[in-house]
């Protein structure tokens, strides 16, 4: 584990010096750029864990993207693209053929259009941004329904209803991310409130001034608003994932029916120190659940990809800033297919990257899901498996030890949790270690506790007859007067 001590090599050569070699010398020393952070917070380099399957730029008679702001890959692996400043929708086939274009609904021309949402009967709905409106399409573009500002008491006169992000539950609710709200609607255009707003922290100078302070002192004071979205998706758990902007713990948000967090909440991502004067902060722009559970977020200000486990286990950290194979300027969306791939959407060099996943992280991510699913012998298999590969991969050790820790195998499930260096799992495993051993042997404790107390009185009664025999015959003796 201490192989990783490279983050100031990695960080500055990878987000500083690759922009300015060579494109073969690049791809050629970024082939082993997967990494994990360690105990140390630092990082070790893992083998790679995605490969680039291939790049989608030029798009032949439909040209090129322009600042497209989303992503989405129906049930069938079919990518559309929210091509914002063109205008318009993208629907492209798994080898990246444009099947068709979606401009315009309701008589209208799309106006930058942010996102995009496929239903699983085919429908397609537009975030029509610019033009402050929801559009539903046919699976063949004709119009189905059209959606505008819900009329509702709760919203303000002033309230702009300019969707950037929708998707639709399998209760049949719209989740619009507007701005910083996170907003649900329902078939009939209603407004249902809003999902999921992080919780404020007290102020007790700000209490004071609002308690006690002068008309003057309260309007200068500034409202502090809860952290705002920066994207979200529903994923196939039905659960809405979303991602917090400004905060340093609790970015990920894993919101239930009544937009409670289950999610731990934990630090997420890096933020990055380049010199001196230069400081990277973590700022994720966009979520991805995959069906079996991992999400994958992407950092639009170091270029970064990470995956964490439904515990919030960081699995791998891969990408980073570049202009070569496998790098990204601004990744702003990010979504998978069936088969595992990742696709990113990358802002600035108008791009989609499709990933393919190496064999090393696909047996990480089967061994994390079946051990979710509880099934903790075929996931064990896997650890072993991720181990032969790379035997300092600390969350391979950790997992492992799970699994032998619900089988009961104490003691080894400690010593895994010490090559994991798992301190809180060590702990729990020790314990229960420690009480399986008093079990184990609490007959034989029981019976040389019995054989001491014994022995120890025996030892004492003699002691005591010895003393009065002795004391019994000075005095005979006339020793004592």
């Amino acid at each position: 584990m201490k192989r990783g001590k490279k983050v100031l090599i990695f960080l500055l050569t990878f987000s500083v010096l690759l922009p300015f070699v060579s494109a073969a010398e690049a791809r050629a020393s970024s082939d082993d750029l997967s990494l994990v952070a360690n105990e140390d917070g630092l990082f070790d380099s893992i083998p790679n864990v995605y490969d680039v399957e291939t790049t989608y730029k030029n798009l032949g008679e439909y040209g090129t993207l322009n600042h497209a702001e989303d992503l989405f890959i129906d049930d069938q692996d079919q990518l559309y693209i929210a091509d914002t400043g063109n205008n318009r929708i993208l629907k492209l086939s798994k080898d990246g053929k444009v099947l068709a274009e979606f401009k315009e609904g309701y008589d209208l021309a799309f106006k930058g259009p942010k996102g995009v949402y496929v239903h699983p009967d085919g429908t397609i709905w537009v975030a029509d941004t610019g033009n402050y409106r929801i559009v539903r399409l046919n699976p063949d573009g004709s119009d189905k329904e059209v959606y505008y500002k819900p009329e509702s008491s709760l919203l303000e006169e002033s309230f702009t209803f300019a969707p950037e992000k929708i998707y639709v539950s399998q209760t049949g609710y719209i989740y619009v991310l507007k701005g910083s709200n996170l907003m649900l609607m329902d078939a009939k255009n209603e407004f249902r409130g809003y999902l999921g707003a992080a919780t404020v922290p007290f102020s007790f100078q700000r209490f004071l001034i609002r308690t006690f302070g002068s008309r003057s002192q309260k309007e200068r004071t500034v409202k502090q608003e809860p952290s705002s979205y920066t994207n979200f998706m529903i994923a196939s758990d039905g659960m809405a994932y979303g991602i917090l902007a400004n905060e340093q713990t609790g970015q990920i948000r894993k919101l239930n029916s009544v937009g409670t967090n289950t999610y731990p909440e934990l630090p997420y991502g890096y933020s990055i120190t380049l010199d001196d004067t230069n400081f990277s902060v973590v700022m994720f722009s966009d979520i991805n659940v995959m069906d079996n559970g991992i999400i994958t977020l992407a950092d639009q200000n170091t270029g970064l990809l990470y995956q964490y486990d439904q515990d919030g286990d960081l699995l791998a950290m891969f990408g980073g800033n570049g202009g070569v194979k496998g790098t990204y300027t601004t990744p702003n969306s990010i979504v998978s297919d069936s088969l595992g791939r990742l696709y990113v959407l990358d802002y600035t060099t108008n791009t989609v990257t499709v990933l393919q996943p190496t064999r090393f992280i696909e047996l990480i991510h089967q061994a994390v899901a079946l051990y979710d699913v509880g099934r903790y012998e075929e996931s064990k298999e896997y650890w072993q498996q991720v181990l032969a590969i790379d035997s300092n991969y600390a969350l391979a050790h950790s997992g492992y030890a799970k699994v032998l820790y619900k089988e009961g195998m104490y003691k080894e499930s400690t010593e895994e949790y010490i090559l994991g260096s798992d301190k809180e799992g060590y702990s729990q495993s020790f314990a229960e270690y420690r009480h399986s051993l008093f079990r184990q042997y609490f007959g034989w404790i029981v019976l040389a506790i019995v054989v001491v107390c014994a022995a120890v009185w025996i030892a004492f009664v003699k002691v005591r007859k010895w003393s009065d025999d002795m004391a019994h015959k000075l005095e005979m003796g006339g020793w004592l007067k």
